[in-house]
């Protein structure tokens, strides 16, 4: 609970406790009158005013002993609440009253000390139910607050795990590439490694934050297949579509890349009628990704990465409820479709 939300409970709380009374009349009976003559007795205030100060006192009690288990403490600090209450509405109601206004609130018999101290000892244990519904509220509300810090510190820690695992699978297969071009003294090696480095920069500084312009992760996805052209020492066949206004949204980043790594790694991209296809479609909010590729004939390489699991778990700490993924793996074709609201 906020500071602000704080103070406009306490306030509501002590409003409603004290026109509890009137509010309860006037739904009984609509011609109720409310009295504002009794409002012109000090002694009104002085209640009040008691009821509000024991009251915060034993919550402070309360909240410095009892969660501590320090009850011998608890015990001595509530008498002392006791005493310091009898002494100033003694003081304030029978000495300062009756010098002001001429009376006394207890006739002369109920002043004597242990009947006094004996009747106002028992407005302390009712001021103490106030003070402990005051702290089960405002414990339900510190719990909630931690319980929810508590979660988002662990979601944020999952999500920055899950992150994590997707760099180095990347990198890993990326360096491979790479390490084969240099195998073979390939011009393309040099062009490879500046890409690379361009790509890393993203992943490791740009990309370190909540949401991303979706213009800079389609950049990023297309860097990557730039990249992934290198293995290839043929023609390479790839449609990738891009239409909305990229500028207009933002999305967690590096969230698309693993379709399309894993669409790289399974898929045939080099038969001009089987062509790889990626397709972003930006409608206001709503983001529709698919990937389509065909097979390769070989099995899937035995060294596996996080894939598609990865993906999963982050769209569920992201985006719980907002997405769709729909995937088709037939023998022939692995098609998957990512509908997601931004």
């Amino acid at each position: 609970m906020s500071k602000r939300r704080r103070i406009i409970f306490h306030i509501s709380f002590w409003l409603l406790l004290y026109f509890t009374g009137d509010i309860l009349a006037f739904l009984g009976d609509r011609n109720y009158q409310f009295d504002t003559q009794k409002y012109s007795n000090p002694l009104i205030y002085s209640t009040l005013f008691f009821k509000v100060l024991v009251s915060y006192l034993i919550l402070f009690v309360f909240n410095r002993f009892f969660d501590k288990k320090q009850y011998l403490k608890l015990v001595i600090a509530f008498l002392a609440v006791c005493f310091i209450y009898v002494g100033l509405r003694y003081a304030l109601e029978e000495v300062l009253f009756f010098k002001w206004f001429g009376f006394h609130n207890y006739s002369e018999e109920s002043r004597r000390l242990p009947y006094y101290i004996t009747d106002n000892i028992y407005n302390v244990i009712s001021f103490s139910f106030t003070a402990f519904f005051i702290k089960m509220i405002e414990d339900f509300f510190k719990n909630e607050k931690e319980k929810n810090a508590l979660l988002t510190e662990k979601l944020n820690a999952e999500q920055a795990f899950l992150k994590s695992q997707l760099n180095p699978h990347f990198l890993f297969n990326t360096l491979n590439n790479i390490y084969s071009l240099t195998l073979t003294a390939s011009p393309k090696a040099p062009e490879a490694v500046l890409k690379l480095s361009e790509l890393m920069r993203y992943m490791l500084y740009e990309s370190n934050v909540e949401k991303i312009n979706l213009e800079t992760e389609v950049k990023y996805l297309k860097n990557f297949v730039e990249l992934q052209k290198f293995r290839y020492s043929g023609q390479t066949y790839i449609d990738f579509q891009v239409a909305g206004d990229l500028h207009s949204q933002k999305m967690a980043p590096l969230l698309l890349i693993a379709f399309v790594e894993n669409a790289f790694k399974h898929g045939e991209v080099s038969i001009e009628n089987k062509p790889l296809s990626i397709s972003l479609l930006l409608n206001q909010n709503n983001l529709n990704f698919t990937v389509q590729n065909f097979k390769k004939d070989q099995n899937k390489d035995e060294v596996g990465g996080v894939g598609l699991e990865n993906v999963r778990r982050r769209l569920d700490l992201i985006y719980p409820n907002q997405y769709s993924l729909d995937i088709e793996d037939t023998k022939e074709v692995y098609f998957c479709e990512l509908n997601l609201i931004l």
